[in-house]
């Protein structure tokens, strides 16, 4: 079986846009969904399934944070604890930041380029139902006692090999949506007119091809340790495995985010950039300094090389506020729940690389402490999740064929900003101020842990019902039981996928595409129709 859905010399972008569709469409039911190799219909499956192991995901940042209000309060045993404590960052990444951008990717990429579908069709189908099972056998694999300081052999080997399905996937998935960015753009869409979403995905998903290799390797030496000696790498083994969404990765995990705020930002404020070209420069610095696998071995976190790195990550992060605060300045700023989204995760892009640079300082004495969980709070759970509600909220009629509510958009903007805002402040707070990774916390005599944990505690419950809110609504949209209906073009955008019916028919586009000459294609036909008049 082949991983494309064409013959080679098969019609590919502008030219086929005027084609009719071809291929049966997908039969109905679970069979038409289990057989599906439409990228749309598997980037929908990504979305869905991310959105669900966030809940589950947060779920588990709220336990641990109740657990920290009291030292009488035990919800959990210490070795549940433990698991616990170790899953819900592996959620939050593996299970869903990668998962989600990468079914924004899966859908939304080849309609940005021109493409009538992706690259590798089946091959991305495939991807998808890698990830489906290794997440269901990681989630297993914790109930069954395994994961890092697990009680049950067997079970560690499980979620080892869990891990390492998830790695083949996001591969499979960025070999797929890369190929389409990089071979499939309509003519005249040059490689520095690409839209900045994409780009993002392209520098970004670049960056983390070379990273999942070396993780995956780290992974399978934990296994072979594990399964032949029943020692899984002695005390620092988690460090092993969680340098993934530690300095400097993590800013390299949400450089689709960043890609997103990019996008919306001025469409929604009816400004454009300055300078397309210097987004492009700072999504592409953003996602290099992310580059981080040389950085799991211990000794290269005293080096100059990890502080240079760790200080150098604050500098994109900075200029790309400069840049969208600099449009949203020139523009008419629009209270859009997809715009406050978009903008929310930029502030905590900042945060968090600011709180990143702090912590490669070595007389500081942060690593080890709650400071890093802060950090992770600001970037991940703020950045990578409000940048993912942007996404479907602007996105949402493309995706859905129906807006999804401004309603529940602002209400995921309260719950998912000053949630992980509250999570990430107290996290930080903790680590500055104690030696402990959670432990209590004195300043001038007076404990401050009670208060800093609730706040944790708070700010990790409002994630959560946010996380449950947002895929509240998209599930209802994706049944269409509700919804204001959309129209091909909402927002007025200038990128190629507004030039199709929301959502697209099988092959994306039903007429010729406007041609090519700027990043805003769509812009510029609007700008030459009102300068010749109707």
């Amino acid at each position: 079986m082949t991983m494309t859905e064409r013959r080679p010399g098969a019609t590919t972008g502008a030219d086929a846009t005027a084609a009719q569709p071809g291929g049966p469409l997908p039969s109905a039911g679970a069979a038409g969904w289990l057989s599906t190799s439409d990228h749309k219909d598997v980037g929908r499956l990504y979305v869905v399934t991310a959105l669900a192991f966030l809940v589950l995901g947060a779920v588990g940042v709220a336990l641990l944070a109740v657990e920290r209000l009291q030292d009488d309060l035990q919800v959990l045993d210490g070795q549940r604890f433990s698991q616990l404590s170790t899953l819900a960052p592996e959620a939050a990444v593996l299970l869903f930041l990668l998962p989600c951008f990468l079914g924004l990717a899966t859908y939304l990429v080849p309609l940005q380029v021109g493409a009538p579908d992706i690259a590798f069709a089946r091959g991305s189908a495939t991807a998808y139902w890698t990830y489906l099972i290794g997440g269901g056998t990681l989630l297993g694999a914790y109930a069954a006692g395994g994961g890092v300081g697990g009680f049950s052999d067997v079970g560690t080997d499980l979620y080892l090999l869990s891990l390492i399905l998830l790695s083949v996937a996001t591969v499979a998935a960025l070999l797929s949506v890369l190929t389409t960015v990089l071979t499939l753009r309509a003519p005249g869409m040059t490689m520095l007119r690409t839209p900045l979403f994409s780009w993002s995905v392209l520098v970004g998903g670049g960056v983390l091809l070379l990273v999942v290799p070396v993780f995956t390797a780290r992974l399978i030496e934990l296994f072979i340790s594990q399964h032949f000696s029943g020692e899984l790498g002695g005390p620092d083994a988690y460090r092993q495995i969680s340098w993934l969404w530690g300095v400097p990765t993590a800013s390299l995990l949400v450089v689709p985010a960043a890609g997103v705020a990019a996008e919306v930002v001025p469409v929604l404020t009816r400004a454009r950039l300055r300078h397309h070209h210097a987004g492009m420069v700072v999504l592409g610095a953003l996602a290099l300094l992310g580059f981080g696998a040389w950085a799991q071995v211990g000794d290269s976190l005293d080096g100059l090389l990890y502080v240079a790195v760790g200080l150098a990550a604050v500098l994109p992060a900075l200029a790309l506020l400069g840049i969208l605060g600099d449009t949203a300045r020139r523009g008419r700023f629009a209270r859009k729940a997809a715009l406050l989204l978009a903008l929310g995760a930029v502030v905590h892009l900042v945060l968090g690389s600011l709180a990143g640079a702090l912590a490669v300082i070595p007389g500081l004495e942060l690593r080890g402490t709650a400071w890093e969980a802060g950090h992770f709070s600001a970037i991940v759970l703020g950045t990578g999740v409000l940048g993912a509600y942007a996404a479907l909220w602007y996105w949402g009629p493309k995706l859905w064929g129906v807006h999804l509510g401004e309603g529940a958009g602002m209400a995921a903007f309260f719950l998912g900003f000053w949630g992980a805002l509250l999570l990430a402040v107290a996290d930080l707070a903790n680590g500055l101020l104690s030696d402990q990774a959670l432990g209590a916390t004195e300043f001038d005599g007076e404990s401050l842990a009670p208060v800093l944990n609730g706040a944790a505690a708070l700010g990790a419950v409002m994630v959560t019902l946010g996380a449950a809110l947002v895929t509240g609504v998209v599930v209802a949209a994706w049944a269409r039981h509700r919804g204001t209906r959309a129209v091909a073009d909402p927002w007025g955008g200038a990128t190629l996928e507004w030039a199709t019916t929301s959502p697209p028919p099988p092959r994306n586009f039903s007429a010729p595409l406007p041609p090519v000459r700027s990043p805003y294609p769509l812009t510029d036909v609007a700008d030459e129709t009102e300068a010749t008049g109707p």
